[in-house]
């Protein structure tokens, strides 16, 4: 019997708007194991969860998010893009996303989203608010910017760090520990069978990213990956299902 568990990628992002309070409770609802989200920090310094580093794709508002209040975010529609059964959708703070994750016993994969532009104190703010709800123990953090992870790492050195990368790296089990990481999270097209034997044998986690395909889900599932991130959570929970 297989253990894989499933991450709801932006929250159950194929039926409610990414990153939405609704994405999450529906991933909850369907059965996903964590949630992965993105954050970043407004103008007066909160933790928001929003992917990109604007607001136009995804609320009804322009510009930059580092460049407006928390009252100015909390005012825009998130959800109306995607579907007007989710207009009022607001952008949620982490807290709330915390307070969802205790509810309901999930895991969570926060992403830094500070690799573009720097965002002074995204990280200890994120660390505050998860040692606040207790979350530590069921929290990994990612980022494409792994000197960012590296801060994590220094400031708390049990919780879980994940490089997030797209490339096809040469041995990237060895890059996360030289940099003294924890797990990998991965673009899925680069994950092979090499690296899910040689993460297990030094046990870091391996959690590729985005796998929304049936037979690819299968593929991950028999190299024995440690999660799978997916928009298509009943998908993939249908594939465990049959892999049992």
């Amino acid at each position: 019997m297989n253990d894989v568990k499933v991450y709801a990628h932006r929250g159950y992002s194929s039926v409610a708007p990414e990153n939405t309070m609704a994405a999450f409770r529906r991933a909850a609802e369907a059965g996903a194991d964590g949630l992965e989200l993105d954050v970043h920090l407004t103008k007066d310094g909160h933790v928001v969860v929003i992917h990109d580093y604007t607001l136009q794709r995804t609320t009804d508002g322009t510009g930059r998010v580092k460049d407006f209040t928390l009252e100015e975010i909390r005012r825009l529609d998130a959800g109306s893009w995607f579907g007007e059964e989710f207009r009022c959708e607001r952008v949620p703070l982490l807290e709330e996303v915390l307070g969802l994750a205790a509810d309901r016993d999930l895991y969570l994969n926060i992403e830094l989203k500070n690799n573009q532009y720097p965002e002074p104190g995204l990280e200890n703010r994120v660390l505050e608010l998860t040692e606040r709800y207790g979350w530590t123990g069921k929290t990994v953090i990612s980022s494409f910017n792994h000197h960012s992870l590296r801060k994590v790492k220094r400031e708390k050195p049990d919780l879980d760090t994940a490089i997030l990368y797209m490339s096809h790296l040469f041995e990237p089990w060895e890059y996360v520990q030289r940099a003294g990481l924890s797990s990998i999270h991965p673009y899925w097209p680069t994950v092979t069978k090499e690296m899910a034997e040689s993460c297990r044998e030094r046990g870091l986690p391996l959690r590729p990213f985005t796998v929304n395909r049936a037979g690819e889900m299968r593929r991950l599932v028999s190299i024995g990956v440690e999660a799978i991130i997916t928009d298509k959570v009943e998908t993939l929970l249908e594939v465990l299902r049959d892999d049992r």
